[in-house]
């Protein structure tokens, strides 16, 4: 999940060329995938059949209930405004940016490879790969970015970067959940849901420039460790980590599975009440 630059990689690392994927044209709901028929007829066909039923009819249902948000937000240009943000962010960047590239292309392992062949001596390359979701109960916004840096390949570590993070941000609760929460993110033409993309952005390019600077171990006897609530959009559960930077509304934190966490402070977390 996390593998951290030493400081001897970084010492040798003069100058980054970006790469910023973002596929994604809109946003797209998490649906929880059914194992009950697999589990009630011991697997085989017939029960990945069932399985298979069941979740694209909840795929169906999700798109049926989107239709009216998304007619809400069909001009947020969610790519535009990440590529922005991100650019301007990387000026701030630690280690100093020179070309940055914005692309809705998938990054294949080929391409990979030949970004890294290009690269000058004392370069390497910084790759971004953000997603985002809403939970399958719609009551949060999700976005998840890889953040990887790679040095010039040399044929023995093809797939192997010299930094990686894992960076998640997470919105407070949005209403009770189901059409309820998609009617208060699409209200005035999307209002909500506008400005909690806008958030996740500026909350991603704040870990990307604070990723880097977490050493490889960062748990000690006397960090901060604190525990957050997390939707899973099944139910809400909690996520635990080392307090990396808090804030009055959010909080960025290394949880125990390496991931880089920005989350609602737990005293602003509640649902907001339909008007």
């Amino acid at each position: 999940m996390r593998v951290a630059l030493s400081p001897e990689q970084r010492s040798m690392i003069t100058e980054l060329t970006a790469h910023v994927v973002v596929v994604q044209d809109e946003v797209i709901a998490a649906v929880q995938p059914s194992n009950a028929a697999s589990i009630a007829l011991g697997g085989g066909l017939i029960g990945a059949i069932i399985d298979s039923k069941v979740t694209n009819n909840r795929v169906n249902t999700s798109q049926q209930l989107l239709g009216p948000f998304y007619a809400a937000i069909e001009d947020v240009d969610y790519r535009k405004e990440f590529n922005e943000s991100i650019a301007q962010g990387l000026s701030g960047y630690s280690i100093k940016v020179g070309k940055i590239t914005t692309t809705p292309r998938a990054l294949t392992g080929t391409t990979l490879i030949r970004l890294r062949n290009e690269l000058e001596p004392g370069q390497a390359l910084l790759v971004i790969i953000p997603r985002y979701t809403l939970t399958m109960d719609f009551r949060s916004f999700d976005s998840e970015s890889t953040v990887s840096i790679w040095v010039k390949s040399n044929g023995s570590n093809p797939l192997t970067p010299s930094q990686r993070g894992v960076l998640h941000y997470q919105s407070g609760l949005v209403g009770p959940g189901g059409k309820e929460s998609l009617a208060l993110w699409g209200a005035n033409n999307g209002a909500k849901f506008r400005e909690v993309a806008r958030e996740s952005i500026a909350e991603t390019v704040r870990m990307v420039m604070l990723d880097i600077e977490i050493p490889a171990e960062t748990a000690t006897k006397t960090a901060e460790v604190k525990t957050f609530p997390y939707n899973t959009g099944a139910s809400v559960e909690t996520v635990q980590g080392t307090v990396v930077k808090a804030g009055d509304a959010r909080t960025i934190l290394l949880g125990a599975d390496k991931k880089l966490y920005s989350l609602p402070n737990p005293a602003s977390t509640a649902t907001v009440a339909q008007k």
